[in-house]
C-alpha cells in the first residue's frame, strides 16, 4: 500500500486548553474543508570553528524548536470561535433561545491570551498534535463571488504523537449575500443606518505573537501577544466623496460588519458580529477603470482604540456551542 498523500488526506482539529501550554487528550472540533501547514520548525546553529582546513563549517546544531504554519478555509460559525478566543482572550457566552447561544468575545488586557491545541493528522504518514498554540494573526475574508474564508497564523510550543480519530459534524457557512457592512457616527446609530454597497471585506487581526525562549529546553518557556491592531478594507463604487473626505481628515465613525447565515437554528441564524468602536481611513484612491467598467473606490480602515467606550471593537458568535471551554469571561 503507497504511503503517498494528497491535500485532501490532511485533517486538523483543535481544543481549548485548560492548562497553557499542556496539549489536550480530545479534540473538540474537527475543521472541515481547510488547507494547513501547521508543521515542527528548528533554528540551526552552524559550527565555524576553525581547524587549519578550508571547508567553512564542521557541522550545524539545533538551538530552538516551536510550532509554526497557517490553517485556511471556509468560516464555520462554530469552529471559528476557536481562533476569536486565542484572539481576543475572554468570551461571555449566553442563551438566546432553544439551543441558540451568543458568544461575546472582547479584548482581555492581559499578555498570554487563550491558548489551543492544534490537531493534525496527515493521512496515513504521521498523526501529531501540537500544544500552545496561540493565533498570531487572523484574517476574514468575504467577496460576493465566494464563501466567507479565514485564514489563520500559528504559533505553538511542541509536538506529541496523537492517535484522535477525526470526526465531523453540522456546520454553516457563509456567502456574500449574508453580509451586512453599516457606519454611523455612534454605536446605537448602527442599528437604524443603511448598509453601504460593498463588493468585498476583509479583516486582519494581529496580536504580535512573541516566542519566549530560555535555558534549559529547545521548545519556547511561553508564546505571549504583544499587541492588538485589526485592520481591514472594503470595496465601493464610486458615487461621491465621503470615503475620500474621511481620509482627508480626522473624522472617526463606528462601524458593523454582520454575517448571518440562512440557516433556521430555531432560535436564530448563525451570525458574527463585529463593532468597531473607532474607525479612520488610512487610505483612499479611485481606480481608473476601464472605459466599460464600474469606477470603484478602495478603502482602508484601521480600528483604533475608543477611550470612552474602553475598546476598540468585539465580536458576537451565534452558534449552537454553549460555551468554549476554559475561556476566561473577564
Amino acid at each position: 500500500m503507497s504511503n503517498e498523500i494528497v491535500g485532501r488526506d490532511l485533517e486538523i482539529g483543535v481544543s481549548t486548553e485548560a492548562t497553557r501550554g499542556i496539549a489536550e487528550s480530545s479534540v473538540e472540533k474537527w475543521l472541515r474543508n481547510v488547507s494547513v501547514s501547521v508543521l515542527e520548525k528548528a533554528e540551526h546553529k552552524e559550527d565555524n570553528s576553525r581547524r587549519g582546513v578550508l571547508e567553512d563549517m564542521q557541522g550545524r546544531r539545533v538551538v530552538a524548536k516551536y510550532i509554526e504554519g497557517d490553517i485556511a478555509g471556509i468560516a464555520h460559525v462554530d469552529a471559528i470561535g476557536f481562533l476569536y478566543a486565542s484572539i481576543y482572550g475572554k468570551v461571555t457566552s449566553e442563551l438566546v433561545s432553544g439551543s441558540v447561544y451568543d458568544h461575546l468575545f472582547e479584548l482581555k488586557q492581559d499578555i498570554e491570551h487563550q491558548s489551543l491545541t492544534i490537531f493534525a493528522k496527515d493521512g496515513d504518514v504521521q498523526q501529531l498534535k501540537f500544544g500552545g498554540c496561540v493565533v498570531s494573526k487572523l484574517e476574514l475574508t468575504a467577496a460576493i463571488d465566494d464563501f466567507v474564508r479565514f485564514n489563520a497564523s500559528i504559533i505553538g510550543k511542541n509536538a506529541v504523537d496523537d492517535a484522535s480519530v477525526p470526526t465531523y459534524d453540522t456546520e454553516y457557512d457563509f456567502i456574500g449575500r449574508d453580509i451586512s457592512i453599516k457606519i454611523a457616527s455612534t454605536e446605537a446609530g448602527l442599528s437604524s443606518a443603511t448598509a453601504i454597497k460593498a463588493k468585498d471585506v476583509t479583516v486582519s487581526h494581529d496580536q504580535g505573537a512573541v516566542r519566549d525562549h530560555v535555558f534549559g529546553s529547545y521548545d519556547p518557556d511561553n508564546i505571549y501577544n504583544a499587541k492588538q491592531s485589526i485592520d481591514g478594507e472594503f470595496l465601493l463604487n464610486f458615487v461621491d466623496e465621503t470615503y475620500k473626505d474621511l481620509f482627508l481628515g480626522d473624522d472617526s465613525k463606528y462601524m458593523s460588519i454582520t454575517i448571518e447565515g440562512e440557516a433556521d437554528l430555531t432560535g436564530g441564524k448563525p451570525t458574527i458580529t463585529y463593532v468597531f468602536n473607532n474607525i479612520q481611513i488610512t487610505d483612499w484612491t479611485r481606480d481608473d477603470g476601464n472605459t466599460d467598467e464600474l469606477i470603484t473606490q478602495p478603502i482602508k480602515f484601521k480600528a483604533f482604540y475608543n477611550e470612552t467606550d474602553g475598546e476598540a471593537s468585539n465580536l458576537t458568535l451565534r452558534n449552537l456551542k454553549s460555551s468554549y471551554s476554559d475561556v476566561p469571561s473577564a
